[in-house]
C-alpha cells in the first residue's frame, strides 16, 4: 500500500473568549490537519496544535517526500525524513509526527483493528483527568468551584485547574477552595507562567501542604533543567514534557519528575510516544497525555504506563477539536471507552476541515 496523495490544511475554531495560559493568549484555536490517500483507496488522518510554529509549512515541505512510499515503512519514512532535515529538525518534528500517526492509522485500518489491538491490547476502557477552570481571568472563585464540583459528580478521577502564577493569593485561594471539593483528586498546571527559580519556589511551597496529585509546566520548554531544580526542593510531585520535541529531552523528563505529559503530536508521532512512554514505565514513572484524547486513547488501551488521558469538555469551547472529527468521546463515570473503530483515533470530518481552513495544500 503506497502513498498516493497528501492533503493538509490549517483550520482556525472559534472559542468562547480569548484564553490566557501563562504568557500565551489565545484568541482562536487553531489546527494543522493531514490525510494521506492510498493506492488502495484507504487514508489516514492525523492533527495537531501549530502552536505557534510553522507546522503547515513544514509538513507542506515533507509532502513530496512521503507521496510514493509504502505505509509498511513507516518507521523508515519518518527517520527519513528527519534525517534529510538535521539540521532544522526541531522544526520537523511535529511535521513529521503528522505523518507518523497518519501512516499508523493506515497500517490500523489496512488490517481493519483498531490501533491499540495491533499494538496489543491491555485495556478497553481508561481513567480521564478532565480540565476545569478555563477563562479564570473573567470568573469568579466560586463558579470555577462550583464546575469542580461538577466534575466530581461525573467521577473523574483526576481534576486539573489552571493557576496564574502572578497572584500568588488568588491562586492559593482557588487551589484551597477546590482541594475541599476534589480532594486528592486535584492537579494544578501552571502553564509555563514562571521565569526563574525563586520565582516558582514562592508559589509551589505555599501549596505543598494541599498535597496536590501535581503541579505541571512551572517553566517553559526551554526551561526544563529549572524543573529539575524545583522538584528538590518541593514535595508536589512535577509533571511536565508536552511540549518537548523528540526522545532525548524526554528522557531527561523521565529522569527529573514523577509525570510524563507525553504528547504523540509533537515528539515524534506514534512511534516515539510508544517509546517514551515504554520507559516512562519501565522507570515507575506515571504518564498523562496532553489532549489530543483520540490518539491518546488508543495508545493508553496498549500502554499501562499511561494513567489517564486529558479530556478538555466540549462545552467549554475552549478547545473545538471534536469539531474537525466524525466521532465524540464516549465516557461514563469519569472513564473512557476507547474507541473500537479501525485506525488510531483521528477521523476527520473533511467537509468542516474545508469550511474552516485558512490555508491548504494538496500532492499531487
Amino acid at each position: 500500500m503506497k502513498i498516493t496523495k497528501v492533503m493538509i490544511a490549517e483550520c482556525q475554531l472559534p472559542i468562547a473568549k480569548p484564553i490566557r495560559l501563562g504568557p500565551v493568549e489565545i484568541k482562536t484555536r487553531d489546527f494543522v490537519v493531514l490525510r494521506l490517500m492510498t493506492d488502495s483507496g484507504l487514508y489516514g488522518d492525523a492533527l495537531s496544535y501549530p502552536r505557534g510554529s510553522a507546522l503547515f509549512e513544514s509538513a507542506s515541505r515533507l509532502a513530496p517526500l512521503v507521496q510514493g512510499t509504502e505505509v509498511a515503512f513507516r518507521r523508515r519514512t519518518v527517520d527519513d525524513l528527519l534525517q534529510r532535515f538535521v539540521n532544522g529538525r526541531p522544526g520537523f518534528v511535529k511535521a513529521a509526527s503528522l505523518i507518523d500517526m497518519a501512516l499508523w492509522d493506515l497500517a490500523a485500518k489496512e488490517v481493519q483493528q483498531p490501533l491499540h489491538k495491533i499494538l496489543g491490547a491491555f485495556r478497553s476502557t481508561v481513567p480521564v483527568m478532565v480540565v476545569a477552570g478555563y477563562y479564570a481571568d473573567s470568573r469568579t472563585l466560586e463558579d470555577i468551584c462550583d464546575e469542580v464540583r461538577s466534575m466530581v459528580d461525573l467521577g473523574f478521577s483526576r481534576i486539573k485547574i489552571m493557576i496564574s502564577g502572578d497572584n500568588i493569593d488568588r491562586d492559593e485561594r482557588l487551589v484551597s477552595s477546590a482541594k475541599e471539593i476534589a480532594g486528592e483528586r486535584l492537579c494544578v498546571d501552571a502553564h509555563w507562567t514562571f521565569r526563574t527559580l525563586a520565582e516558582a519556589y514562592n508559589t509551589c511551597r505555599r501549596l505543598d501542604k494541599y498535597e496536590l496529585s501535581f503541579i505541571e509546566d512551572p517553566f517553559a520548554p526551554h526551561q526544563s533543567g529549572l524543573s529539575t531544580e524545583l522538584q528538590r526542593l518541593i514535595k508536589t510531585p512535577l509533571a511536565y514534557g508536552e511540549d518537548l520535541p523528540d526522545l532525548q529531552t524526554i528522557h531527561h523528563a523521565i529522569n527529573s519528575v514523577p509525570y510524563l505529559r507525553l504528547d504523540a503530536t509533537t515528539c515524534g508521532g506514534i512511534t516515539a510516544a510508544i517509546a517514551a512512554a515504554e520507559e516512562a514505565g519501565v522507570r515507575g514513572r506515571s504518564v498523562l497525555p496532553h489532549v489530543f484524547l483520540p490518539v491518546h486513547a488508543q495508545l493508553a488501551g496498549s500502554l499501562q504506563a499511561i494513567d489517564a488521558v486529558e479530556y478538555i469538555p466540549v462545552e467549554s469551547r475552549a478547545c473545538p477539536m471534536f469539531d474537525l472529527l466524525n466521532r465524540k468521546p464516549n465516557m461514563k463515570d469519569g472513564m473512557l471507552q476507547i474507541d473500537e473503530n479501525p485506525g488510531a483515533g483521528f477521523d476527520l470530518n473533511w467537509s468542516v476541515v474545508e469550511q474552516t481552513s485558512v490555508k491548504s495544500f494538496q500532492l499531487p
